[in-house]
C-alpha cells in the first residue's frame, strides 16, 4: 500500500502545494503550479479504499457514500494540517489534500502590503479577498485574522470548509465553527452567527445569493466582514456578487456595495524567475468616493482605469505590480497570467511557495510589496 504520510513529507519537502492520489493511476503533486508524478506504482482500488477509510470516521465514511464527495481536514505529525477532498470518478476513489501551513504566516514574508492588513482594523465593513482557486486567498484571509488576534480585542467567528488555520486567542476571542461539525451548513452557520455578537466575520467564501446577502446585511449593522470570492480581478469580484441576484434587485446591491464595500484585494501566484517557485501578484481596490459612485452607476467596467491612477488611495493594478516585481528581478515580463488583468493562468494551488530561498506565497525573502502610496 502507497504510506500517505510519506507522499505528504515527500511533498512537503518540494513545498508542493497539493498530493493527488486516485485508484489507477500513480500519486502526484503540484510543484509552482505543475504536477508531477510521485515514483511509485499505481494505486489500486482496494489500497484507495483502506486509505480513505483510515482517515475519516465510520459516519464520515458512510456520509461520503452517500453525498459521493467530502471535505475535511486532518493533521499529521511531520506535515501538519492537511486539508482533504475525497471523491469518486468512473466510480472509484480519489483524494486531493492540500498541505496548510503550520503556523499563520508572516503577512510582510508573504508580500501581502502592510495597509491591506490593517484594514482589519476597520471597526465595520466589507472586505473581500478574490483570486482564481489555489491563488491563497485563505491564507492571506488567516493572515488578517491574526494581525486582528494581536492588535484588537475584539470578537472573532470564522464559517469554513474545513479549517485550515488553527488560532490562538491572544488579544481578541476567535471562534472557529467548521461546517458539518460545528454547524450543519453554510446557511445554517451564516443566519446564527449574527446572534454570537461578533465584531468579526470572516466567511472562507461568498458563494450563493444568500451569504452574499447576509454578508452585506452584518456590514451594515456594524460588522467587520471579510470573505473570499472566485474572481481574477477586483471588478470581477463585486459583478460577481452582483450578478447572483435577480435583475430588479441589482440596483439595491450596488447602492449596499457601494455603502459597506472598504476594499478588494485581488491576487494570484505567478513564476518567478527561481525554478519551481511563485510570486504574489495582486490588485488593490480601495472604496473611495469615486469608486462608489461607479458601483452605484452600475459602471463597473470603469474600475479598472480607477485603479490605475489610485495610487495616492493605496490602489494598486495587477500590471502596475507586475512592472515593479519585474523590475526587482523577481519575475519575467511576460509570465503567463502577467499581462493584462484578463489574463489568468498559472495561479493553481495555494499552498507555501517558495522564491529565493524561503518558503513564502508571496513575492520574495525580503518581504516587501510594491509601494502602493
Amino acid at each position: 500500500m502507497i504510506p500517505l504520510q510519506d507522499l505528504l513529507v515527500a511533498a512537503k519537502e518540494r513545498s508542493a502545494s497539493d498530493v493527488l492520489v486516485m485508484a489507477g493511476d500513480t500519486p502526484a503533486m503540484r510543484v509552482a503550479g505543475e504536477w508531477v508524478r510521485f515514483d511509485y506504482p499505481k494505486c489500486t482500488a482496494d489500497e484507495m479504499e483502506k486509505m480513505v477509510r483510515d482517515m475519516m470516521r465510520a459516519e464520515s465514511w458512510a456520509e461520503l457514500q452517500d453525498k459521493r464527495d467530502l471535505d475535511f481536514s486532518c493533521s499529521y505529525p511531520k506535515t501538519g494540517r492537511v486539508r482533504c477532498n475525497v471523491h469518486f470518478q468512473r466510480d472509484n476513489l480519489a483524494i486531493v489534500l492540500r498541505l496548510v501551513w503550520p503556523t499563520i504566516p508572516d503577512p510582510r514574508q508573504l508580500g501581502i502590503p502592510s495597509h491591506v492588513v490593517k484594514a482589519g482594523d476597520m471597526p465595520h465593513g466589507l472586505m473581500l479577498v478574490s483570486g482564481p482557486t489555489g491563488s491563497g486567498k485563505s491564507t492571506t484571509l488567516a493572515a488578517i485574522v491574526e494581525h486582528i488576534n494581536r492588535h484588537r480585542a475584539a470578537h472573532v467567528i470564522t464559517l469554513e470548509d474545513p479549517i485550515e488555520f488553527i488560532y490562538a486567542n491572544r488579544k481578541s476571542i476567535i471562534e472557529q465553527r467548521e461546517i458539518g461539525s460545528d454547524t450543519p451548513s453554510w446557511h445554517s452557520g451564516l443566519r446564527t452567527v449574527l446572534r454570537q455578537a461578533p465584531d468579526v466575520i470572516v466567511l472562507g467564501e461568498l458563494r450563493d445569493l444568500d451569504s452574499i446577502s447576509i454578508a452585506l446585511g452584518a456590514a451594515e449593522t456594524g460588522h467587520l466582514v471579510m470573505a473570499s470570492v472566485h474572481s481574477s480581478t477586483a471588478s470581477g469580484a463585486i459583478s460577481r456578487m452582483v450578478d447572483v441576484f435577480p435583475a430588479a434587485q441589482a440596483s439595491q446591491i450596488r447602492l449596499q456595495l457601494s455603502q459597506t464595500l472598504r476594499m478588494v484585494f485581488a491576487q494570484r501566484l505567478v513564476p518567478s524567475r527561481q525554478p519551481e517557485t511563485r510570486t504574489l501578484v495582486y490588485e488593490i481596490l480601495v472604496n473611495t468616493p469615486a469608486v462608489a459612485n461607479l458601483i452605484r452607476a452600475g459602471e463597473l467596467e470603469q474600475i479598472p482605469n480607477t485603479i490605475s491612477a489610485g495610487r495616492e488611495h493605496g490602489m494598486i493594478s495587477f500590471a502596475q505590480c507586475q512592472a515593479e516585481l519585474s523590475e526587482r528581478g523577481l519575475v519575467n515580463p511576460a509570465v503567463p497570467g502577467a499581462g493584462p488583468v484578463t489574463a489568468l493562468s498559472g495561479a493553481a494551488g495555494g499552498a507555501p511557495a517558495t522564491n529565493g530561498g524561503t518558503r513564502v506565497n508571496g513575492n520574495g525573502k525580503n518581504g516587501k510589496a510594491p509601494a502602493v502610496a
